[in-house]
Formats: structure tokens, sequence, C-alpha cells
């Protein structure tokens, strides 16, 4: 199914037609029947499709196949044609005739038609002729096989962020060759970006408001043009905008791709356009922990209220996205180490994890609880203490090592989120990124047992004396039966999800992780450490 309508907004999914559709076709009509049944419409171009699309294949037949409806914007109809010369799909995009005699449409029409035909860029969607015929003014552009990515997000909900960065450099760099040639887009939004299929391509489409840089700060009536959800907050105030109001749009794009939500919600557009102008947009990696630190702060910068505050343009924008890709791709020497060493520790952090759950803490307690002695006493706390201490001794050294090869938590959150990520791919291309039925089983026999085993302890107390003991034995079956359940769903769970891996992003995420590196960044005055060389064989 190709993408719908290059750079359309749909306003009534249902009433259009998906690629790959074509209504009937009985034959076109003479031209001027066609124009005679749009001369009685009542000006509303969706209620008579049928007689414009008879009135199109009259006026191009010469030079399109028109085969149908493919989408629709506010001001013009998108259909997917076949251009006869060349042989080669299209997407041609029409301004409505119900405003063909609008002076301020077929000049918004025009700009937008002109300034798509002179950017030449992998990633915009080309234009090919811009021309009239009968009635019609229109542009033909080309077809793009694929998808929004609106509609990637509405079947995935959120992105992997390698996909998301991804999407964002190539819109980048699409918008940083329009920003060169002095253009905005000022309408950047997930419906404006297409992914091709087979390639995954990005291209941008609908420069329909766009303008020059030079003049992008006005509008006909002074009015606010572009999307609500994604608007920067000059475009809304009024003041002067250039490309970076379009860094600010793609931030909102990356933060809905990656987080799922978008950074505000509100009851209407006024209340939307206020929150743009006046509310800090909340932290990234705050929604989504999953979001590696650095891509957070990239969006971020691109969300500041203030265009001075954001990259200094989309180029800029597009050096950041790669360069800490690549950072993040392969992890310095030290931070892999510090990861490898730490899966291998992890049966025995368990093991003494135990240790210190079934041994520490109920020995101190049993002697403070049932025992005067004061030296039993304090061997218990010694003990205790001794444990407690060995294993913060023991990580903070490795701390050090880590802040003493040049590192620092943030590189090495950083690595642990981009590992889980990778992972997390794995495991769902293997096991899919939901439970499967045999998962959901086992769940669903752990709840049914935890019920039974509840109801049955209770007809044991307040039922009748003679079944107590009968619903006592099936209270424990079942309970039994929940436990063994619980434990193979919770297996199945694991083996998509790694939780140890999850854990390990939290702890050194969290206040514990950010506490030991403020310790371990605590060195005696004039410790060869503090010199913080950096070897190559430390960082790889």
């Amino acid at each position: 199914m190709g993408a719908r309508s290059p750079g359309v907004q749909q306003p009534d999914r249902n009433s259009v037609p998906r690629h790959g559709t074509q209504p009937p076709r009985s034959g076109v009509p003479a031209a001027a029947a066609a124009r005679a049944a749009l001369s009685n419409t009542d000006g509303d171009i969706s209620t008579n499709l049928d007689a414009t699309l008879e009135a199109l294949r009259a006026a191009l037949t010469a030079r399109y196949d028109i085969e149908g409806l493919i989408g629709r914007g506010g001001h013009g109809l998108v259909f997917l044609a076949r251009e006869l010369r060349l042989d080669r799909p299209v997407a041609l995009k029409v301004l409505s005739p119900a405003r063909a005699f609008d002076a301020e449409a077929r000049d918004r029409f025009l700009r937008e038609a002109s300034i798509a035909a002179r950017l030449s860029h992998p990633h915009i969607v080309p234009v090919f002729a811009v021309d009239e015929a009968d009635r019609f003014m229109f542009y033909a552009m080309a077809y793009v096989e694929g998808e929004t990515l609106a509609d990637r997000l509405r079947r995935h909900g959120r992105l992997p962020p390698a996909e998301v960065v991804r999407v964002l450099s190539q819109t980048a760099s699409a918008l940083a060759y329009a920003h060169a040639r002095g253009i905005v887009h000022r309408d950047v939004k997930p419906e404006n970006i297409l992914l091709e299929r087979g390639s995954d391509r990005v291209l941008v489409t609908d420069f329909g408001i766009a303008r020059a840089t030079s003049d992008a700060n006005t509008d006909p009536g002074g009015r606010v043009r572009g999307t609500a959800a994604f608007i920067s907050p000059e475009q809304v105030t009024g003041l002067p905008v250039d490309g970076r109001a379009d860094l600010y749009a793609l931030g909102v794009v990356g933060f809905s791709a990656l987080a799922g939500r978008l950074p505000f919600t509100a009851r209407d557009d006024q209340e939307m356009l206020a929150r743009h102008v006046a509310e800090p947009a909340p932290r990234l990696d705050a929604v989504a922990p999953w979001v590696p630190a650095w891509l957070a702060d990239a969006i971020a910068r691109c969300l500041e209220k203030t265009p001075a505050a954001r990259f200094a343009d989309a180029e800029a924008f597009v050096r950041a996205l790669g360069a800490e890709e690549r950072r993040g791709t392969v992890a310095p020497l030290a931070i892999r180490a510090f990861l490898t060493e730490s899966s291998h520790l992890s049966a025995l952090a368990l093991a003494y994890g135990a240790l210190l759950g079934v041994v520490g803490l109920p020995a101190a307690a049993a002697a403070f609880l049932w025992s005067d002695d004061p030296i039993l006493r304090g061997i218990a706390v010694g003990g205790l203490g001794t444990l407690l201490v060995g294993a913060l001794g023991f990580a903070l050294r490795r701390v050090r090592r880590l802040v003493a090869a040049g590192h620092y938590r943030e590189e090495l959150v950083a690595a642990l989120a981009a590992s889980l990520e990778r992972r997390r791919e794995e495991l769902a291309f293997v096991y899919g990124e939901r439970g499967g039925r045999v998962e959901r089983l086992f769940q669903g026999v752990a709840y049914l047992g935890v019920v039974t085993s509840v109801g049955a302890a209770v007809g044991s107390v307040a039922g009748p004396p003679q079944l107590a003991r009968s619903l006592e034995l099936s209270g424990a079956a079942a309970a039994g039966v929940a436990l063994l359940a619980a434990v193979a769903a919770r297996a199945r769970t694991e083996r998509r999800t790694d939780p140890k891996a999850e854990r390990r992003l939290r702890f050194w995420r969290g206040a514990p992780g950010r506490w030991l590196f403020g310790l371990a960044g605590i060195r005696p005055r004039g410790s060869a450490a503090d010199d913080r060389h950096v070897t190559p064989e430390a960082t790889g």
C-alpha cells in the first residue's frame, strides 16, 4: 500500500480511498458535461468527488491516466495517476475547483508548487510539473510507495531510538537544504514525513505553508498557520521565524516518536498553543527512561522556547545526532569492560545478596531481639556492617577505576541504554514485543489459582465445618498451581524482556548510581587519578 497523499492532511480517514484502490470507471464523459456537473455543486468538493474525478480525467486525458483519490488537504485533492509519456506513477495535487477563483488560495497553491519545484534533495518529494488545464490548477510530484511516520506511530505507538535517530537525521538534512535556500517549512509533523517502502528512506513533503525566511513571520490577516501540536512558540506569538522554528517542530516529532505521546496535552488548539508558548517541555528521559541521555538532551535543545537556545541550524542538529550515534555505537573500552565484568559478577552479586538477606539481616535481628549480650550484638552489627561495607567498597573500586579512565555516569548510562535497546530489538524479533498465547495462558492460570485459593481460604473459615478440610486442601493445591504458573509466566516474560539489564540501567541511572559516582569523585588531594589521563587502551 502506498503512502497516502504526500503531505496532505486527512481530516476524515474513512472517506479517503487508500492506495491501490480504484473507483469504478465506466468511461470518460465529455468535458463539458463534467464541467456542468461541477457547476451544479454547492461548493463543497467532497460532496461531488465522482464529478470532480471525471472532469479531471477529461481535462488531463492526453497526459495522465487518473486512477483515484488518495488524499485531501485544506485546499486541494491528491490523485494517483500514471504519466502516459514516461509511463510512471505520479501524485497529482489539484487545487479544489471550488477554490479556483479564490485569489489567496491560488497564490498559496502556486507558492507551494513553486517552492517544492525548486527543491531537489534526496529527502524531499520531487515535483515534476506545475500546470493548469481547463478549470484545474495542479502539480505532479513523485508517488512514494510506503507510509507516513504518523501511520507507523499509529501502528507501533513508539519507535526504537535508533530508528528515530535515522528519521530525525534524514528529515533535518532535508530541512537544512531548504533553509539554506531561504525556505522555512513551518508545518513539520509526522503526516508530512514519508517513509519509502523497502528502503525506509525519509521524504519530506507538503510545503503548503512554507515561506521564504525574509517573510516567514507574516501571513495574510495575521493568522497563525501550522499544526497546533507541532507549532513553534514564535509562530504562535508572531515573532520572526527562521529555520529554528522547524527544529522546534522536529523536536516535537522526535519526542512523540520516542515516548509514544506528545510533550503537551490540551483540551483544544488554543490551550495547546498556550502550552507551547509558556510551558517548558518535560524531560524526555523522565517520560521515556529507555531513551539515551544524549538523545534526550538533543530533543530538549530543539524544544527550547527561544530560538537562540536551540541548535544554530538543522545541519548542526544532524551533526549532533551523527556524532552521538557514532559514539554510542561502540562504547569506549573501559565502559565495555565494566559492562562485561558486571555480567560476569551477576551470579556472585545474587549469591552475595542472598547471604546478606538470608544470613546477615536475620542474624543481626535475632541478636537484638533475643539476646541481651552486648558482645553478641556487637558481633552481629560488625558482621552485617562488614557485608555492607564490603559490597560498597567493591562497587566503589569499580566505579573509581572507570572514573580514572576518564569516563562518567552519563556515558555508562548511555552505553547501558544502547545495549538494552539492541537487546530489546533482538528479543522482539525472536519472541515478539508482546507475550504469546502460552505466556498469557500461564498468567491466566496464575490469576485463577490465586482467586481460587483465596476463595477456598474464606470458605474454610466462613463455610460449613464439614467442608473446611476439603477447602483447605483445594486452596493449597490452587496456590501451588498459581505459584508454578506464575513462575512459568515470569520465565517466558524474562526471556523476551531482559529484566537484569533493565534493573542495571535503573540502578546506574537512579540515585544509587549518582551517589556512587559522586563518592568516587572524592579523592585525596594530589592523587594521581586526579590527572585523569585517558590512554588509548583505556578508551578504545
